[in-house]
């Protein structure tokens, strides 16, 4: 039987009738004994189709109560479970299931689960537990090996740096399908009971009403979230269980911290990790950081700074190795992160004398402008030194004649003259690094991940660019 399996059957005997999931959207509540209950039933269901040790399970299940219980039943037969999100369209789970040639598929079908059968090639995963899907920022997902040993090794670390305890209970409002929510909160619930209260997604109000009501103290969130809260709440609306606030997923602004922490006297963590790697980093301090300043190395986990030709002085390109790395991908890659006994990051980043490492920007984002280099976490960081401007994304476009052009996408409800950020920039930056094009909006788009929607910013550059062409 499976570790993890048996961790949890320790705690379904022990405690029973412990509370482990809430519900609140359906009033409901499952404890330990009836989330085993679910395991074996599920694990009956998937089991009549003939599922083998190996074979893979595609899952929308998403943030339903059924989606603990479901890993369960994998875990326990041996076979490998690969959570999609749960917006997933019909067709896209077909997708998915014959591109990594799945024997089954698990639909959501109102409260519970309805399981079928794929008749495509199948393939074998020998060993791996999870295949967790990269966020396909740069073409379609990549679905990556992850056996249970991984995500234990995972799981314990993110519990000890964090300090989450047994008795402690989760907001849980970030996707569970996604590698942050499975390691932060299906996790800590697998091995030692922590309980979640479970959302299907982020509602600021539903958030607050559950805190007040279940009293968790956890919160596991992503930038907009404490962006958005930061904004909305009064601080005497605040639930005071509500103690240890978790950011990952994307940047977190340094004005969002200082905001959180003068309105509601919390720090919010900024936690580093990646699908591929598990946690790597974490802030435990009280102090407000500076921008990009996420932590150290956590407990286990090695972080070197490689070089890097298109790094600024003194960055380069973060290497990490930990027990908790994946074992790679399903298909070859034509560059080969996993190396060394590690995973080569695209993130680029520089760790100061005490440990700190603060990321600056990504190694493979470079733009190129008639044959010459542009760095748009650069750009950006100029951008927001200028007074009005509230938030920025810097992306590329095609050009006809130079190949790509930079676009400056610009949060400010006090600019509104493109002349003006462009002259801004033109005397802090060389002419190619310019942004030709500035465009404003009310806000970043997000995708379900909590990162910025750089592939609806550039539908958004493109239709502007098409309109001013006319």
């Amino acid at each position: 039987m499976s570790d993890i399996v048996q961790r949890f059957a320790r705690i379904a005997v022990d405690q029973p009738d412990r509370p482990i999931i809430y519900a609140p959207a359906s009033n409901l509540v499952l404890t330990a004994s009836q989330v085993w209950q679910s395991h074996l039933e599920l694990r009956e269901r998937l089991s009549a189709p003939g599922l083998r040790p190996g074979q893979l399970v595609v899952s929308a299940a998403g943030n339903r109560p059924a989606a603990v219980p479901l890993m369960l039943a994998c875990l326990s037969l041996g076979v490998p479970l690969m959570p999609i999100d749960a917006g997933a369209t019909v067709t896209d789970v077909a997708d998915f299931a014959a591109r990594f040639g799945a024997m089954a598929v698990v639909l959501p079908q109102g409260p519970d689960l309805r399981i079928k059968r794929q008749h495509a090639d199948l393939a074998t995963y020998a060993d791996a537990a999870l295949l967790k899907l990269t966020s396909g920022s740069t073409g379609f997902p990549k679905a990556i090996l992850t056996r249970e040993s991984h995500l234990i090794a995972d799981g314990e670390r993110i519990i000890a740096a964090m300090g989450i305890t047994a008795g402690d209970t989760q907001l849980a409002v970030i996707p569970l399908s996604h590698s942050y929510g499975f390691g932060n909160l299906v996790m800590p619930l697998l091995l030692q009971g922590t309980a979640m209260i479970l959302r299907d997604s982020f509602v600021p109000s539903q958030v607050l009403l559950d805190a007040h009501r279940h009293h968790p103290r956890v919160f596991a969130g992503v930038p907009y979230m404490f962006n958005f809260m930061a904004a909305s709440t009064a601080a005497d609306d605040w639930p005071s269980s509500l103690q240890l606030l978790i950011s990952a997923g994307a940047r977190l602004d340094a004005a969002t911290s200082r905001a959180f922490h003068d309105r509601f006297r919390l720090k919010i963590h900024s936690f580093y990790g990646a699908s591929e790697t598990g946690g790597i980093a974490y802030d435990a301090s009280d102090t407000v950081m500076p921008e990009g300043h996420v932590g150290t190395a956590m407990p286990g986990v090695t972080m070197l700074i490689r070089p890097e030709d298109e790094a600024a002085e003194g960055t380069g390109r973060i290497f990490v190795r930990s027990d908790s790395v994946a074992a790679g991908y399903t298909e070859d890659e034509e560059e080969r992160p996993f190396i060394d006994g590690g995973f080569l990051t695209g993130d680029l980043g520089c760790v100061d004398s005490a440990g700190h490492l603060t990321l600056t920007g990504r190694a493979s984002s470079a733009v190129n402008v008639a044959g010459r280099k542009v760095h748009p976490a650069e750009v950006e960081r100029v951008l927001r030194t200028m007074n009005g401007i509230d938030d920025v994304c810097v992306i590329a476009a095609p050009d006809s004649r130079r190949g790509q052009q930079i676009v400056a996408c610009v949060i400010s409800g006090q600019i509104s003259s493109a002349l003006e950020v462009r002259q801004f920039c033109a005397a802090r930056l060389a002419p190619h690094k310019v942004p030709r094009a500035i465009i404003f909006l009310p806000s970043l788009p997000v995708t379900s991940r909590g990162k910025i929607d750089r592939g609806q910013l550039l539908t958004l550059a493109l239709q502007r660019l098409d309109d001013e062409s006319r």
